[in-house]
């Protein structure tokens, strides 16, 4: 039996999310760290203004100038109360792929970027240096958990 090909489906759409964000280790267990992070927007989502429904965590990796990566995680929303952060990524084409488990569609490693490296149609959109991560709610994001990951694309 032949392994079935990996498809997306394709969306245009901009993301404004309210969180928190931190540097990625990759030398360490950065499970906890993302917990973490998970945490602080959990414990404040009754001041965020204009939060989309269904509320659900989104993670934004994404690679600073100098090479570091970071780790946003946040919900939609209009706005941020004190202690978080507004992220506004701008209008992109993305390739979305379901993933089953963290890492295995996502990152320069990940299907998803293979499946791009081989497109004939598509490229990467610098404009956004990452991808997203989007959960189905606020509370299933271990890496076990069901999420689209959404990587930021444009036409060749």
């Amino acid at each position: 039996m032949g392994k079935k090909a990996i498809a997306p489906h394709f969306v245009s759409r901009r993301f404004v999310l309210a969180g928190v964000e931190r540097k990625i280790d990759f030398g360490s267990d950065f499970g906890p760290a993302l917990d973490a992070l998970y945490r602080q927007v959990t414990d404040r989502l009754d001041g965020i203004q204009g939060l989309t429904q269904p509320a659900r965590i989104i993670g934004y990796w994404y690679s600073a100038s100098g090479g570091d990566v970071y780790y946003f995680a946040g919900v939609e929303a209009q706005a941020a109360p004190e202690g978080l952060t507004v992220k506004a990524l701008p209008e992109s084409l993305y390739a979305v792929f379901d993933e089953q488990r963290r890492g295995a569609m996502g990152g320069p490693e990940g299907a998803g970027y293979k499946w791009l490296g081989a497109s004939k149609e598509y490229t990467y959109n610098e404009a956004i240096p990452g991808d997203l991560e989007v959960y189905a709610n606020m509370t299933d994001t271990d890496s076990n958990c069901f999420a689209e990951i959404y990587i930021p694309i444009k036409k060749k």
